[in-house]
């Protein structure tokens, strides 16, 4: 098979911390105010747009670089960067679909090299945290921004590399060509998947790749 895009998440998968936004909750102190909010989102008591704005409301007057400084907390995972690099030197364009946010996805991506990043948004008044986001990306909806992203691209399902670590995930893995699950903690996301890296570093899955034709 001729692999011709590889989509990543980026939480969880080329980052460890596998929830930015509560990582940034404990950044910010707003952790005790925000528990109940999960909860009432699996309860299917507001919707996961609903639950970003409440979220976010929480961060309504913080500064972008005081946001953005929890990323130091959330380190790229061992063989990352390793990973994207051998796609890319194969001529292999890398995107990631997240349903984290652009003020710590954007900056894992300029790192990184990947070519486009499909995430959920804090809306700023110049660098000042307006207390809102702008969700693109929630936990149901991958499988069908991955299918606006490959048709934008030209490029088929069975030609795609995903790389993910959770429930969210679990429609990538299954549509794309080869799906690899990273450091999983749901059977349900290993089960989705043609190949499993259980440990960093992550490109550890490379040779598994390559026996593809990658």
């Amino acid at each position: 098979m001729a692999i011709r895009l590889a989509i990543f998440d980026i939480d969880g998968t080329l980052r460890r911390v596998r929830s930015p936004w509560w990582r940034l909750h404990e950044h910010l102190g707003t952790a005790e105010a925000a528990a109940a909010y999960a909860p009432m989102f699996e309860r299917g008591e507001v919707s996961y747009d609903a639950w970003a704005q409440l979220d976010a409301a929480l961060w309504r007057g913080r500064s972008r670089d005081e946001i953005a400084l929890a990323l130091h907390a959330n380190p790229l995972r061992d063989g990352a960067e390793a990973l994207v690099a051998w796609l890319r030197e194969r001529g292999v364009p890398c995107v990631a679909v997240s349903t984290g946010l652009a003020v710590f996805a954007e900056p894992t991506a300029a790192a990184l090299g990947l070519g486009e990043v499909v995430c959920n948004r804090l809306v700023f008044d110049g660098d000042v945290c307006r207390g809102e986001a702008e969700v693109c990306v929630t936990e149901t909806s991958k499988g069908q921004v991955m299918a606006d992203l490959l048709r934008r691209r030209q490029v088929s399902a069975a030609d795609v590399v995903a790389f993910g670590d959770g429930p969210a995930d679990v429609p990538m893995l299954r549509a794309a060509g080869i799906g690899v699950a990273v450091c999983p903690k749901h059977d349900t996301v290993r089960d989705a998947a043609d190949y499993v890296v259980d440990d960093e570093p992550i490109d550890r899955v490379i040779p598994a790749l390559a026996r593809h034709g990658v």
